[in-house]
């Protein structure tokens, strides 16, 4: 049970029988093929699978958000790499870190997959198996989208294997399609566990896939087309009911609500301790107070830009759905279910730019909770940064690190903590899919039906008394990224989005105050760093030769 079984070049130290995950679960020494060999086992192996992708989505999110034209430093300073592209290198450690979890990942799911021909029958044996083909399909769809093309390993590694061989984009693409279309069939159409793999997630993530290829050298408009349609197999009809401030709203019920395709569970009975959850509410966060005031810890390192401000209108209820305009010096104030102010504390209110005429009614329209609110309005700031004039949200005392900060993933019963939250990071959602779809329309040349899938979710948005409708003259890429930007707001997609469309150095130039000029993203052979490097030990520890990406 506890050999180690080494694959050199993925850097991944004890793996299959020997994670952390599952020497907590495994307590008997009992050997590994006789433990995986019963349905205990079996099911332990399966929840494992299942409990890597935390090692993805539970720490910082640079992958997902930094170098963005919606997020840049706050109060802390984001990693030069991955935040600015002006410092990446092949060492870099958040690269390799997201690397190494995603191949460790990719071993427990080819350990799954092997193990379901070699257990006790059971009546869901089948079903297990597509969840880890899936699982391990989404891996390798995370990695083609940062490195291109990558060794696909596809075999349970029991003994040392040094030379892996890196496959091209178009077959990795191609081995994610297969995949996915090929175990679809051997899942239900709807989960009834919540978070479990089903028809549904992998409608969403070939939608995405074809979409992502759709826009490659080697791709075709037949991918668009086939992004389209398997969008709206993941719609499925399904309107958006759920309002969105309620969705985000802290509560178990709205983390399960039918709006939810796939997450990353954090059920507090399943983490070791408190702070055993994700960080998305610390670098998101709420509050800028601490501890003292009973507020929740947040880095302040990820803060939105003023472009992401910028983006909502008036009538958008996502504006607050999305930001803590309302500031309490009391953190479960937010929460009470009267949402009633004790007169002796203090709110502080920054209203969006649109507001800023009606705070005298906003303040009359209940004085008595109203009386000590400090109203701050919405302004630009302009500093100079590296020699560069910068804008930023104004904030109290002369910060720039943010006023309304990011609410939707709140955790008022997480500990003070980075690691406290135990809310579920949500991978996939039905509001997304409708964008999915329009994108795959527009490039597919179908702007009717782009503005159609796009209108369901902005009526979704839409205040009382408000049309916030478009026409499908109106419908461009630069408008699906603002509508994808006001909808999915810190949700770990915009890097991938902008790397997608060709957007990522216009964006990122134009909006983010960290990155001065294109030459940030030019690389030692001239040519811009837009994929992430593969990591250089993983280049010196395999035997097989594997090109570098350009730009390193």
């Amino acid at each position: 049970m506890k050999k180690i079984y080494y694959i050199l070049f993925l850097l991944i130290l004890p793996l299959v029988g020997c994670s952390d995950f599952l020497e907590q679960d495994n307590k008997s020494n009992v050997p590994r093929d006789q433990f995986y060999g019963t349905a205990t086992g079996y099911n332990s192996l399966m929840n494992t699978v299942y409990s890597s992708l935390r090692a993805i989505y539970g720490i910082e999110p640079w992958i997902f958000c930094a170098g963005t034209d919606l997020y840049a430093s706050g109060r802390n300073k984001v990693p030069d790499g991955l935040g600015t592209y002006k410092g990446l290198l092949d060492s870099d450690p958040d690269v390799k870190k997201f690397y190494t979890n995603c191949y460790a990942g990719i071993q427990l799911a080819n350990t799954a997959i092997y193990y379901a021909d070699h257990t006790e029958s059971t009546d869901l044996l089948g079903q297990y198996k597509a969840e880890a083909r899936f699982i391990r399909a989404y891996y390798y769809y995370l990695l083609v989208q940062n490195f291109g093309g990558v060794a696909l390993v596809k075999d349970m590694i029991d003994s040392p294997v040094v030379s892996f061989e890196r496959k091209s984009a178009t077959d990795t693409y191609a081995f994610i399609i297969s995949e996915m279309e090929d175990l679809k069939s051997s899942l239900p159409a709807k989960t009834p566990v919540f978070g479990r793999v089903d028809q549904r997630t992998v409608n969403h993530f070939l939608a995405k896939t074809y979409l992502c290829r759709g826009y490659e050298t080697f791709g075709t408009a037949a991918d668009f087309t086939k992004a389209a349609e398997y969008a709206d197999a993941a719609i499925n009809n399904q309107t958006l009911s759920t309002s969105f401030n309620n969705l985000f709203w802290p509560d178990q019920k709205n983390e399960q609500d039918e709006e939810v395709i796939w997450s990353v569970q954090y059920d507090e009975s399943s983490i070791a301790t408190p702070t055993s959850g994700n960080m998305q509410q610390a670098f998101f966060g709420t509050y800028l107070g601490g501890v003292e005031d009973g507020n929740k810890y947040t880095t302040s390192t990820l803060t939105p830009t003023i472009r992401l401000h910028q983006l909502f209108s008036k009538g958008d209820t996502r504006y607050e759905g999305t930001f803590m305009v309302q500031f309490y010096t009391h953190y479960y104030d937010f929460y009470t279910k009267s949402k009633q102010l004790d007169t002796e504390k203090v709110l502080y209110y920054y209203p969006p730019a649109w507001q800023v005429a009606d705070t005298a009614a906003w303040r009359a329209a209940n004085p008595a909770t109203r009386s000590k609110t400090v109203i701050i309005p919405m302004q630009e700031n302009t500093l100079t940064v590296s020699g560069k004039p910068t804008t930023y949200i104004a904030a109290m005392s002369g910060d720039v690190y943010g006023v309304a900060v990011v609410r939707k993933f709140d955790d008022p019963t997480s500990v003070f903590s980075t690691t406290g939250s135990t809310r579920d990071v949500i991978l996939a959602r039905v509001g997304e899919s409708y964008l999915v779809a329009a994108e795959a329309y527009y490039k597919a040349g179908n702007t009717d039906k782009a503005a159609e899938r796009i209108n369901v979710v902005r009526k979704r948005a839409a205040a009382a008394g408000y049309d916030m409708s478009i026409k499908a003259s109106d419908v461009s890429i630069d408008f699906i990224l603002d509508e994808r930007a006001r909808e999915l707001a810190g949700e770990y997609h915009r890097w991938m989005d902008l790397k997608r469309t060709g957007k990522l150095i216009e964006y990122a130039v134009k909006y983010n105050p960290n990155i001065i000029g294109a030459d940030y993203f030019k690389g030692v052979d001239g040519q811009n760093k837009i994929l992430r490097p593969i990591p250089l030990d993983a280049i010196n520890l395999n035997q097989a030769k594997v090109e570098q990406n350009p730009g390193y």
